[in-house]
């Protein structure tokens, strides 16, 4: 039996941009949920505010790479509910504006 052994097609294939964020993290654990970070696929631009309670902005950042771990100004935040923005623009151009909150464990 003569059989190739490397078969090449092409295949063409829809990738959907793609944004997710936690609910909750706890931070200082040491585990995976240690730093609230945003994940996705096809992420051009974002940025990504958190708020306390009496609107005051704890954490900014434009690098999807950085994440919050759960402190302002190097001190640790307490146990909370605290509010967010996010704001994202796929590689294809589409927008998405996300609001929201997140729990911080203890």
């Amino acid at each position: 039996m003569d059989c190739p052994r490397t078969f090449c097609r092409n295949v063409q294939a829809n990738v959907l941009p793609l944004v997710d964020l936690p609910n909750a993290f706890t931070p200082l654990s040491g585990d995976v949920n240690a730093v609230l970070k945003v994940k996705g696929f096809g992420i051009s631009k974002m940025k990504f505010e958190i708020w306390n309670r009496w609107g005051q902005k704890l954490f900014e950042t434009a690098d999807q790479q950085q994440g919050w771990n759960g402190t302002y100004q190097g001190i640790v935040q307490p146990m909370d509910v605290y509010m967010y923005t996010l704001s994202v623009e796929f590689f294809d151009g589409s927008k998405v504006i996300r609001k929201g909150d997140i729990t911080l464990i203890r």
